[in-house]
Parts: structure tokens; sequence; C-alpha cells
């Protein structure tokens, strides 16, 4: 028996039809090369015409070999993130990606989230645009205060890093 018949009979036993079949193979090509959310992974197969039940057959079988896994990609997003958002611009962003608050919250407490006070102090030397904190005035340091603020980070990490910054000016 030739390699392509054997492959067509696996397809066809693993998948109840051909739109199941195709849909997993849509699947595949969409996680080659980007890691995905389950719910970013059904929102694409959905807009690519596929049927709820194809989607959902075409999910298990992505979910039964771990090509997709929420909490992998929450603990690489994190891990690529922490030192340029705050925790709660990771957890709203993953929010919208799909993810459980919760999970996002638990991985932040496994891997021991600390990077805050980092990822202010990097983000204040890129608005600093390579000047000392003591060249700025008044008005330009509540400006990045403000942006960090609306970024999420709490005021006495800002106020903290900004005095470590003065103290090495």
């Amino acid at each position: 028996m030739s390699v392509e018949r054997k492959k067509k009979q696996q397809d066809t036993y693993l998948f109840s039809d051909d739109e199941c079949r195709k849909a997993a193979m849509k699947a595949m090509s969409l996680l080659q090369f980007k890691d995905r959310t389950e719910k970013e992974l059904s929102e694409k197969l959905y807009r690519a015409g596929f049927s709820e039940a194809a989607s959902a057959e075409a999910m298990q079988y992505v979910k039964r070999f771990g090509y997709i896994n929420d909490r992998r990609y929450v603990e690489n997003y994190i891990m690529f993130q922490k030192e340029k958002k705050s925790r709660k611009e990771i957890v709203f962003k993953l929010a919208e990606k799909g993810v459980d608050k919760e999970l996002v919250w638990q991985v932040m407490e496994e891997t021991e989230y600390d990077g805050e006070e980092d990822a202010i102090e990097t983000l204040i030397l890129k608005k600093l645009k390579g000047r000392s904190v003591d060249e700025i005035s008044f008005e330009e340091r509540n400006k990045i205060i403000a942006y960090l603020g609306r970024k999420g980070y709490e005021l006495n990490h800002v106020r903290n890093v900004f005095s470590k910054l003065d103290n090495l000016s």
C-alpha cells in the first residue's frame, strides 16, 4: 500500500467528514507560524467558513496533540512581555485573546512575576531618549508618570523607579 493511500485512510479514520479534515489542516497551518489561544484559533476557523461541528472537531484534534495550550501561551506571553507591560496590561491583553483572567494571575504567581520596576525603568529611559532624569522638566516628568499610569503601573512603583534614577544622576 502506498504512503499516500495510507495517509488518506488515516485522515478519513480520524475525522468524521472531509470538512472536519480540512478544518484541522487549516488549524494546523494557522499554528505553524504563530502560537494562538483557543479563542483566536476557533475565530479564525469560523472566519474561514467552517461549520461549528468541523471547527470543534479540528480544535479537539489540535488539542489532542498539544498544538494548542492556553497555559503555555500565557507563560510565553508573560516571559516575552514582562519587561514591556504592566501586570494589568498583560491580563487585559490576554483577556482580549480569550484567556481566563484567573489562569493569567495563577501563572504570574507561579512564575514569580516581579519585573514591573524593570519594565517601568525601561519605559522611562525610552521616553527620555538618551537624556538623564535631572534634564527633564517637572511637566515632562508628570507626563511620563501619567503615561505609565495609563499603562497600568502603580504610582508607588513609578515613584520608586524615578527616585532610583534620580539617585543615579
